[in-house]
């Protein structure tokens, strides 16, 4: 089945020079002063007029992004098509002050950053962006930044409730006065004014009624194809290839476009871990070079040096940082991931609804019951999905704190469950921070793009689930999609090794490492009422008890280290250190 060719992404070859930005503009009152540098990132000037400050952090060499006039200045951050020129500069800041949307939403690619103009700033992010851009007003001053450790008037800004959900292992933004621009939005911030504009929708993939799932997978493949393309010409390009049919549909697709691609995995000594053989197939049928990267599993498992700019409140920290110093040591810029791969074509809920309901063929939904029969679940349970308001799903993937044992936490009555955003992850972002971005690594999510989110708008929630003999088939789509690109032992992969195994066998063998961090009187956790002493020996005494909260120990150390960094900082040390040369 054609893509039709709005689809299709469009531009040039993407530009990875952008690592961030940061901005300090008053509002208001005759023009202001404009100091404007680009710096390696984390460099920031240590300015004493009172003037707008502007930072392009940038990879050592690249060349400044033009300014669309002389009271104007553009910064960027991420990935870009490219070329930036001077033309496409003052087109990109004509179309935000116009407000010229819909021409905004057709620049190709993901796009994010800023645009300082006399007495107003945009903010700006596409649809498919995953960078974070942050900012901070009051009347007459507003500050944005890609760290929002930046637009902190001091230490103790995080609220508590956030940092015991983030020692929870919650996917949460600690920092509640800080706001962010959402994805596909342009937020313009004038003297006393804040507006919000959405520019950038993800509307449905047009394909004909009832498309079967043999057709969603034949339109899936030139969009994904098509995603991955720009990447061909860019020298070598990374995949971090996973456990999952995500990353290996992008590396087969860079391997379609004829690009120079390299594999990286993780690899284990855990033996109940170990995805290697997995990854080892995917590689030799491509005929792609497989880096497999040793992991940390012993006393550099956790490090008290550590500091960061928001919580990474998740296992293997060590393991991103071994693999950025491999890719990094690999002259590798774009490193991409298949990491939307469920997003796209997962199951977020799945029920007799979502088949008796979906815009499907009558012979489809014929199937998809028999195999709803033959499932794990009872009659009853099959016929209360048919109300939208039941999923099937809800009994295997417990909801909120109840997934993760926090037995060590004090209580915190009325704590919202874990509800996941997408669009925002602030770990990711803390990750690309101080791991990728200091490395000049690129992080792409090509599964991500435009025209896959909206084949996702358009794919019914039947088809992505199959029940089939027994068995649950995940992401039954992309599994097709693959199907003619890979041998059966690879696209019919199912079930999955115990891939926590390697975390908790640390924390089985590291007690007193999470005693010192999280049980002392002088710990921020314990100050803060978050981490209860008591609860914590008992949890560290009882190997059963220890394994079962060994992921979340992990997420409580890993938030410990983030308020000793949080402590430490001030305002005129983010301001001088390091300084720009």
């Amino acid at each position: 089945m054609p893509v039709p060719a709005g689809d299709r992404p469009a531009g040039g070859r993407p530009v990875g020079d952008y690592l961030g930005c940061y901005g300090r503009v008053p509002l208001g009152g005759p023009p202001p002063r404009i100091s404007c540098v680009t710096a390696p990132l984390g460099q920031r000037p240590s300015w004493s007029d009172p003037g707008v400050h502007l930072v392009q952090w940038a990879v050592p060499g690249a060349a400044r992004v033009p300014s669309p006039s002389q009271r104007e200045r553009l910064l960027l951050t991420g990935v870009v098509r490219g070329p930036v020129t001077p033309a496409w500069a003052g087109r990109l800041a004509r179309v935000l002050k116009q407000g010229r949307h819909a021409e905004l939403a057709r620049v190709p690619g993901a796009l994010a950053g800023a645009l300082v103009a006399d007495h107003r700033v945009f903010l700006f992010r596409s649809a498919t962006s995953e960078e974070a851009l942050h900012y901070r007003c009051s009347r007459d001053l507003v500050r944005f930044s890609t760290d929002p450790t930046d637009l902190l008037d001091g230490p103790g800004e995080a609220g508590r409730e956030e940092i015991w959900r983030a020692c929870r292992g919650d996917a949460v933004f600690v920092y509640p006065g800080i706001a962010r621009v959402p994805p596909g939005t342009v937020v313009t911030v004038g003297r006393g004014s804040v507006t919000t504009a959405a520019y950038d929708p993800v509307t449905p993939l047009e394909l004909p009624p009832r498309t079967t799932m043999a057709e969603f997978a034949e339109a899936a493949r030139p969009l994904v194809t098509e995603a991955v393309r720009p990447y061909a010409g860019t020298g070598r390009t990374g995949v971090l290839l996973s456990d999952g049919l995500g990353s290996a549909a992008v590396l087969a697709a860079l391997v379609e476009c004829g690009a120079d691609a390299v594999a990286y995995h993780y690899a284990t000594r855990d033996p109940l871990a170990d995805e290697s053989a997995y990854a080892r197939a995917v590689c030799d049928h491509l005929g792609v070079p497989l880096m497999l990267v040793p992991t940390e599993h012993g006393s550099g498992y956790l490090d008290e040096r550590w500091q960061f700019p928001h919580p990474y409140n998740r296992p293997a920290y060590r393991w991103l940082e071994q693999m950025a110093e491999r890719v990094a040591k690999d002259g590798i810029t774009f490193l991409a991931r298949g990491r939307e791969g469920d997003r796209i074509f997962g199951p977020a809920r799945y029920g007799l609804h979502d088949v008796l309901t979906g815009d499907l063929p009558a012979r489809e939904k014929a199937t998809l019951c028999r195999g709803l029969l033959t499932s794990r679940w009872e009659l009853p349970r099959i016929l209360r999905s048919a109300s939208p308001r039941t999923s099937l799903l809800d009994d295997l993937v417990p909801a909120g704190g109840a997934a993760r044992p926090a037995d060590f936490l004090t209580p915190l009555p009325g704590a919202p469950a874990d509800a996941a955003d997408a669009d925002h992850t602030p770990q990711e972002h803390c990750a690309n921070l101080t791991v990728w971005r200091p490395r000049g690594i690129q992080l792409c999510n090509p599964l991500g793009s435009k025209g896959l989110r909206r084949l996702a708008a358009r794919l019914p929630g039947a088809y992505r689930l199959l029940p089939h003999q027994g068995r649950l088939i995940t992401q039954p789509v992309l599994r097709l999609m693959l199907a003619g690109r890979f041998p059966a032992a690879v696209w019919r992969r199912h079930g999955r090794l115990w891939l926590g195994s390697p975390h908790k066998d640390y924390a089985l063998r590291h007690p007193d490492v999470f005693a010192a961090l999280l049980g002392r009187p002088g710990a921020h956790l314990v100050r803060m009422g978050v981490v209860d002493p008591r609860r914590l020996a008992h949890v560290l005494a009882e190997p059963a008890r220890l394994r079962l909260n060994a992921e979340t120990l992990i997420g409580a150390a890993m938030t410990e280290l983030f308020l000793r960094s949080d402590a430490r900082r001030t305002p005129a040390a983010r301001r001088g250190t390091p300084p720009c040369p």
